[in-house]
């Protein structure tokens, strides 16, 4: 800055302009000015548009304006005539290079001057000029607050002034926002409430933060969002399968309602299916239990049950599909060969007694119950492989992946990923082409009845894979994600560190971004050793048990605020663990074998006091995954054997003992 001074300024700028007429000896120079002083403000950092104008009346051959020689030239200060005659002007007097200056007071003058061709007649005046450049920067861009209509509260915010020793006072526009500190000098700190209980509709609403610098009058405003999201019943699952065959029975189901707000609304359910009885137990659970009597053999049956409001208008109905598969069907183990398929490449249906696999470019649908290829859809580009199969919660669509190799002239190749979106009802395939995330996706989850993508680094994106969220700067690669459904949390297994990590998530139809999560624990069991990981796990609906496999715990508690490790659930030595999985009930499944013994591998159901209820075998090949039927009645396996003289397959195991 000191060598632009020198360089920029070393002249003192004098602007001569010479009015029409001659002088004369006898003519009494004079000037007048309408003011004497000029003073400007300004941000810090900021450019200014201000500009002052002095009138200026003179007797005299001309105008002289320029920096009187007592005053150093300055870098800040710039001047320029218009509107000359032979007796006026116009001297406009502006700040430049502003945006390079410290916050600070700055002083200056100008003269202007009337004279002689010889300067031997003179008069002249002068303008005190001064600049104020002033800091008051906020440590945020905006306050964006996320709240469902009618909570009690939303958490406070903060946020600091910076400044340079400026007087300050700051204000807010809108009544429901509350400041905690409204004056000060130099740097502060703000902290800044935002009032729910004003509302009664859902919406964004809006409001500044007025921060004004008190001795020059100066403002300027931090926008504030208040985000108030709609109020939503939600059940514990969108979708119900119940069954009955000859020999297997499912035909009751007892669902959590809840919303999303921090109040109860009372509700009611409805159905039109008289094969239905609805059963409200308490505040939120509902009872359902299904009449196969009353409902067409060999088939799927549809209804739908309709959570509404009994007196609040405000909160969104949910509406739970139930399909009842009826069949005189005499169910037995089955095995499907020879069947190859990587372990991402199942899934079930939560909706109907079918599921599905990848082979090649192709999408099949199995029935669950007798093993039937029911449909092969092509999807993906011939020699593609159709990869990574996650399932809408309902069992609308399936999302897949392919990976095109393309050759190019010059005898190399281009990787072309596919990703698709597989309706189920019709079987249309819809590419998406505008997706943005960086990682694959795991998983499509429920909360707070709406629906995200989450990737393995826990990108959380809509339903196209545009991310909404994400947590870059804490990023991790999850081996395992699962949702706590009756709580809307997030559970996320790093494996490199053997922590579950839980998340709150908050969900908003009207923020800037429609999800926000915060990790409140990471939990690794205590009797897990420094070398030790955990290769799975399954959290209940309810959060209060935590399922994992690892060496020393198969088991936690949780009470809300703490985990507590509760060991091994079997200890047996000689049994490995391979599988975990969790069926609709929440009931964890591990698949095991007893190497002291032949007798091949079998699965353990515990039931809620964490007792063995059934131990099932399986039909023998070692299983890579394990899935569950919706009904909870049938086991998929993926026997896909590392041994290449083992023929791959899809064993199909019935899970009533």
């Amino acid at each position: 800055m000191k060598h632009f001074f020198i360089k920029g300024f070393l002249l003192v700028s004098i602007a001569f302009l010479q009015a029409c007429g001659g002088s004369s000896d006898e003519k009494i120079y004079t000037i007048s000015t309408d003011i004497s002083n000029a003073s400007f403000s300004n941000e810090i950092f900021q450019q200014s548009t201000q500009s002052i104008a002095v009138q200026v009346t003179f007797e005299g051959d001309g105008i002289l304006v320029g920096f009187p020689p007592e005053q150093d030239p300055v870098p800040w200060l710039a001047y320029r005539a218009e509107n000359v005659t032979d007796n006026s002007a116009t001297i406009f007097i502006e700040v430049i290079n502003e945006e390079r200056l410290r916050a600070d007071t700055y002083a200056s003058k100008l003269r202007i001057a009337v004279s002689n061709d010889n300067g031997e007649k003179f008069a002249s005046k002068d303008i005190d000029v001064s600049l104020l450049v002033w800091q008051l920067t906020p440590t945020t861009a905006k306050l964006n607050y996320s709240a469902t209509l009618g909570d009690a509260s939303v958490a406070s915010q903060q946020f600091d002034i910076i400044s340079e020793n400026n007087q300050w006072a700051a204000s807010s526009d809108v009544d429901w926002l509350s400041l905690d500190v409204t004056s000060g000098t130099g740097n502060g700190t703000i902290t800044v409430t935002a009032n729910t209980q004003e509302f009664i509709a859902s919406g964004i609403k809006q409001g500044n933060i007025i921060l004004t610098e008190v001795t020059s009058g100066d403002s300027k405003v931090l926008p504030v969002d208040l985000a108030l999201d709609n109020i939503y019943y939600q059940a514990d699952t969108p979708v119900i399968a119940l069954t009955k065959t000859t020999n297997i029975e499912a035909l009751e189901k007892t669902l959590n309602i809840s919303n999303n707000s921090e109040h109860v609304y009372p509700w009611q359910a409805s159905t039109e299916a008289d094969w239905l009885t609805l059963t409200i137990i308490d505040d939120n659970k509902l009872h359902i239990t299904a009449d196969s009597s009353l409902t067409q053999t060999n088939a799927v049956n549809t209804a739908e049950i309709i959570i509404t409001s009994i007196d609040e208008n405000a909160v969104y109905s949910e509406n739970v599909i139930v399909n009842f598969y009826h069949s005189d069907l005499v169910v037995e183990n089955k095995i499907i060969e020879p069947t190859s398929i990587d372990d991402g490449a199942i899934v079930t249906s939560p909706a109907l007694p079918v599921f599905y696999t990848a082979a090649e470019n192709t999408l099949r649908k199995y029935h669950q119950y007798t093993g039937e290829l029911e449909n092969t859809l092509i999807v993906s580009p011939e020699g593609t492989l159709l990869e990574q199969l996650i399932i809408h919660p309902r069992g609308d669509y399936i999302l897949a992946k392919a990976l095109e190799t393309i050759p190019n002239d010059d005898e190399t190749t281009t990787e072309v990923v596919h990703r698709y979106r597989i309706n189920l009802a019709d079987n249309t395939i819809t590419e998406l082409l505008d997706a943005d995330i960086l990682y694959e996706p795991t998983d499509i989850v429920r909360l707070s009845s709406r629906y995200f993508v989450i990737t393995q680094t826990l990108e959380y994106a809509n339903e196209a894979l545009q991310v909404q969220f994400w947590n870059s700067a804490n990023a991790y690669f999850a081996s395992d994600i699962d949702v706590a459904k009756q709580r809307n949390n997030i559970y996320a297994l790093n494996y490199s560190t053997a922590t579950i990590n839980r998340y709150t998530t908050q969900v908003n139809d009207f923020g800037e971004q429609s999800i926000l999560t915060t990790l409140t624990h990471e939990y690794r069991p205590e009797s897990l050793a420094d070398d030790q990981f955990i290769n799975n796990f399954v959290i209940a609906d309810d959060e209060k048990h935590l399922y994992t496999i690892s060496e020393t715990t198969e088991w936690s508690t949780f009470d809300g605020t703490s985990f507590i490790d509760q060991g091994l659930l079997e200890a047996t030595a000689g049994i490995v663990t391979l599988q975990l999985e969790k069926n609709q009930s929440n009931q964890p499944h591990f698949l095991r074998i007893n190497t002291t013994n032949l007798d091949g591998f079998y699965v353990d159901i515990y039931d809620e006091q964490q007792n063995i209820s059934a131990t099932i075998q399986t039909e023998g090949n070692q299983p890579s995954s394990m899935k569950i039927s919706s009904d909870g009645q049938r086991l998929i396996l993926n026997a896909n054997a590392a041994d290449p003289l083992v023929t791959d397959r899809i064993e199909l195991v019935t899970l009533t003992p």
